[in-house]
């Protein structure tokens, strides 16, 4: 046992170079050592499994390396895939819910408020009690100023609740 540990020992001294050699020849990056790593455990396996009659020790440890590092790289670039196919449902869902929340007022009562208001109103109101927005967020969307954002508001306010459609309505 001992005796195939400094045997391995030294065929790592010899093959490191060529790891370090398929690394750089294959483009990898490899700021944490993983692809290194994965080419010693291929230089084991390689070692291991070496039939004397099929070739040279050297040729087969090459192959077996860049091979291995190669199927690192494709399942690596597959699982980034997913992660952003992931990332993109996820943003997808997040777009889809906003919509959702915005459809939660009744159609009937939104027309009416969008009868009552202006359109500036209108747009505060879509994005400060629908949206959740800020202030200033809708402000700086319409591109105005948060004094005319708030104005729009305190004017919808006033309006809404003087609206008899809609006091009508919801306390039928």
């Amino acid at each position: 046992m001992v005796r195939e540990d400094l045997e391995f020992e030294g065929m790592m001294d010899q093959f490191t170079p060529m790891i370090h050699h398929i690394i750089h020849k294959l483009r990898i990056r490899d700021p944490y050592g993983e692809f290194y790593q994965e080419g010693v455990l291929a230089l084991w396996e390689a070692v291991q499994s070496f039939q004397e009659d099929k070739g040279k020790l050297s040729s087969y440890v090459y192959f077996i390396v860049r091979n291995r590092l190669i199927s690192k790289m494709r399942k690596d670039n597959r699982l980034a895939e997913k992660d952003e196919q992931c990332a993109l449902l996820l943003e997808e869902e997040a777009v889809y819910y906003d919509q959702l929340s915005f459809n939660l007022i009744d159609p009937y009562v939104y027309q009416e408020i969008s009868r009552a208001l202006t359109d500036n109103q209108l747009k505060w109101f879509d994005g400060f009690i629908l949206c959740e927005q800020t202030l200033q967020e809708i402000a700086d969307r319409e591109n105005t100023t948060l004094n005319a954002v708030k104005n729009w508001g305190r004017l919808a306010k006033e309006k809404l609740r003087n609206s008899q459609a809609l006091l009508d309505y919801l306390t039928a």
